[in-house]
């Protein structure tokens, strides 16, 4: 009991007199996620915005984003990190929002006027491409893609 009563005033007076007692913090990488990075090329004019949409699964796909972000054009390549996404699969759409209107235009018979793309690059015939063709799968700690609009 003595050594006890010892043990807490010592504890007791380091605290008081302002030493120290600071344990070491130790950081262990988060598993599961992924430092994720797009890169958007292809930029051929530095105006308007550029809409990224993300989906994590082909239900999803084209009408329901985790991610929906708007950067502005500042540069011919575009940049977007994302610090912790989920490991999973995931397919992106992105346009060059040229007048910011927030919708891509199109012509009379329906096709885009703004550059536009899909993850690994995949284009649709008469529409967006497909979750087949956009999909990919995160798994490592750092992933990175890139698309070039057109």
């Amino acid at each position: 009991m003595r050594r006890l009563q010892i043990v807490a005033t010592l504890f007791l007076a380091a605290i008081i007199s302002g030493t120290s007692l600071n344990a070491q913090e130790i950081s262990y990488p988060e598993k599961d996620v992924s430092e994720f990075r797009l890169y958007i090329e292809g930029i051929n004019e530095l105006k308007g915005e550029i809409r990224i949409a993300m989906f994590d699964s082909k239900e999803k796909y084209t009408k329901d984003p985790i991610h929906a972000i708007v950067l502005p054009v500042d540069s011919t390549t575009i940049i977007w990190t994302q610090e912790m996404l989920p490991f999973g699969e995931y397919a992106i759409a992105v346009y060059h929002d040229k007048n910011e209107n927030g919708k891509i235009d199109t012509n009379l018979l329906g096709i885009p006027k703004e550059d536009y793309g899909f993850s690994n690059n995949a284009r649709g015939r008469f529409g967006p491409a497909s979750w087949q063709d956009s999909k990919f799968i995160v798994e490592d700690n750092f992933y990175s893609t890139s698309i070039k609009i057109k």
